[in-house]
């Protein structure tokens, strides 16, 4: 079929997932399709399905015609997993591969309830952790543990790093909070995760 792969093996796509060259009336999305990191913008092997969603809607909205406001900028890796009440999540890149990228960057935690009281039944731990620029504070990976909220977490973190939010917008934005389903408003960890990494840039 003339397809052209790349050294891993996966068919070579545009950011509108055509077929290369980008002229071409032929789409590949999912396993088959080339990715690139979002951040490193080197090649990729992430192979998951919220990620070929995420190119199959892509490739629907540009299926008649291009647009620059729709492209396919590159797989965040959102992971999530849970193991009995506890659940872990990451999207973007972590501390020790950003460093192995020769990123400079700052990473910041904070630990505290998903619920506030934090004493309820259904109370669990939460830890967030960024890692973000150094330079423009731009959020570039995260890192989650926590109880069911976790994942909801995580992608709304991959929704930050794919709108390239720095840490400094992050603390200008307004957060809904309720006690059976948040941390307290005054110690929301995602937030005050972004204070420690703010302290650390001044």
């Amino acid at each position: 079929a003339g397809i052209e792969l790349n050294e891993y093996g996966f068919i070579k796509t545009c950011e509108y997932m055509r077929v290369l060259p980008c002229t071409s009336d032929i789409i590949a999305v999912g396993d088959c399709a080339e990715k690139r990191d979002f951040i490193t913008r080197k090649l990729d092997r992430t192979m998951l399905a919220s990620t070929a969603c995420a190119e199959a809607r892509t490739a629907g909205l540009n299926l008649y015609s291009l647009s620059p406001c729709k492209p396919f900028t590159g797989t965040i890796a959102i992971y999530a997993t849970a193991i009995g009440c506890h659940a872990f999540g990451t999207a973007g890149i972590t501390e020790t591969r950003a460093v192995a990228e020769n990123f400079a960057v700052i990473c910041g935690s904070f630990t505290g309830m998903d619920t506030h009281p934090g004493n309820l039944e259904h109370s669990h731990k939460q830890m967030v952790k960024l890692i973000v620029a150094s330079d423009c504070g731009m959020i570039l990976g995260a890192e989650v543990y926590g109880g069911a909220s976790t994942g909801e977490l995580t992608n709304a973190i991959g929704f930050l790093i794919q709108n390239r939010v720095t840490v400094k917008q992050l603390l200008t934005m307004q957060i809904g909070t309720q006690p059976l389903l948040t941390g307290s408003p005054a110690g929301y960890p995602l937030i005050k995760a972004a204070e420690t990494i703010v302290k650390k840039m001044r």
